[in-house]
């Protein structure tokens, strides 16, 4: 599995990549942009820079890894692995950088909109939105082994709308009055204590993690039935 990563991270991943993995989160820093915004180019990045277009595309990366002697099941673990490592680099540098943004907003006096607040729920539901992009573009890459288009398209276009979701439907709030036009949303989900905050982030691991060990092994099986 070693190999596999340094063949993934060395020589499967295109070097844009990298600098988008290090650029994008620095895009929580504009005041007033959601979260949201720093965790959500990467997803159609990992897909069309190294799943399968572009680089991956042009040396048939999938079908060169399937001549190697190893499972397949390894093929999809590793591809997997990578993809987590990246979400997971995005999310770290997200937080590194928001204290920072709280600076910048409070010395330039702007209020801090409902969509900051909260911030290790809003965490929470970036895993969430992570996982449901990975069961779509994994599902549906490995299940024919060709095409990167549809799965990147679909699963960019699904976390977008479930960023939209959250930020303009579930935290909407009344600009007269300032009260969420969902009652209960925000005391149960954001103006809650830090603690109870990271039980959220907790519970979003575990389904992530559980997710992500059921998409193993669903891929795993649509690329051994796959005609590469």
């Amino acid at each position: 599995m070693k190999s596999l990563l340094y063949k993934e991270f060395r020589l499967a991943m295109h070097p844009v990549c990298y600098v988008f993995t290090l650029l994008f989160p620095l895009m929580v820093l504009i005041p007033n942009y959601p979260l949201f915004v720093g965790t959500l180019y990467i997803v159609p990045m990992f897909s069309v820079l190294f799943l399968g277009a572009n680089k991956g595309k042009q040396s048939n990366d999938l079908f060169y890894s399937a001549l190697l002697p190893i499972r397949k099941s390894d093929i999809v673990k590793a591809r997997m692995l990578t993809v987590i490592i990246v979400e997971a680099v995005t999310l770290l540098l997200v937080a590194a950088f928001y204290p920072l943004k709280l600076l910048i907003m409070q010395s330039a006096n702007i209020p801090s909109p409902f969509a900051l607040d909260g911030i290790v729920s809003n965490f929470a539901f970036v895993v969430v939105g992570y996982l449901i992009v990975n069961a779509i573009f994994f599902l549906m890459f490995y299940k024919k082994g060709r095409s990167v288009l549809a799965p990147t398209l679909i699963s960019t276009f699904t976390y977008v709308i479930y960023i939209m979701v959250f930020t303009t439907v579930l935290s909407a709030v009344d600009p007269t009055s300032g009260a969420p036009l969902i009652p209960g949303f925000y005391q149960a989900f954001i103006n809650i204590e830090l603690w109870l905050q990271f039980v959220y982030l907790a519970i979003a691991c575990l389904i992530f993690a559980g997710g992500m060990f059921f998409i193993f092994k669903k891929a795993s099986q649509e690329l051994n039935n796959a005609d590469l």
